[in-house]
């Protein structure tokens, strides 16, 4: 965590404890946003860059349901870390945290990676690719952080709980 988390800290409309998770809510909410998409009527994933991955065997139905699956796991572990910390959240809602950013940072390098490889059949590359890349590249970022955030829960807490059965 870059600043401690105390009086001189503001608090967070997300809770106490998601400052600096903002790219964490922006990416579930996205993930929530194109669950939404895929699900209404049209066959977006028959359009030109996005066909080799229907091609492989996914259909809109799965691919909203993972999206849609992912974002309110992601949003309900953001919102539980966010406003309790304490032992019952322990460092699982990170841990949740971390799954959720890996299993996005898969995805987006899929997308990125059907968009490179059209590339190399299209007249030119999509701009889409440096957008989708970069997600990819964050995504990793808050795996990361947020199994950082795991283990300093984990200890906070077991310095917390020592301290507790020490004042008894």
């Amino acid at each position: 965590m870059l600043f401690p988390a105390g009086p001189s800290t503001p608090a967070h409309p997300a809770g106490a404890y998601s400052f600096n998770r903002l790219f964490e809510w922006a990416m579930a909410v996205m993930m929530l946003l194109i669950a939404v998409t895929l699900a209404m009527p049209g066959d977006t994933m028959e359009r030109a860059a996005l066909k080799p991955i229907a091609e492989v065997g996914f259909n809109e139905g799965n691919i909203a349901f993972f999206f849609g699956a992912v974002g309110v796991l992601r949003v309900t572990a953001l919102w539980l870390n966010g406003h309790i910390n304490n032992g019952i959240t322990k460092p699982n809602g990170a841990n949740v945290r971390a799954v959720c950013s890996a299993l996005g940072a898969l995805v987006m390098g899929q997308l990125t990676l059907a968009l490179v490889v059209d590339a190399f059949t299209a007249e030119a590359p999509s701009f889409v690719i440096p957008v989708f890349g970069t997600l990819t590249i964050f995504e990793a970022i808050s795996c990361y952080v947020a199994r950082l955030d795991a283990v300093d829960r984990r200890s906070r807490l077991g310095r917390a709980l020592a301290a507790l059965e020490r004042v008894k």
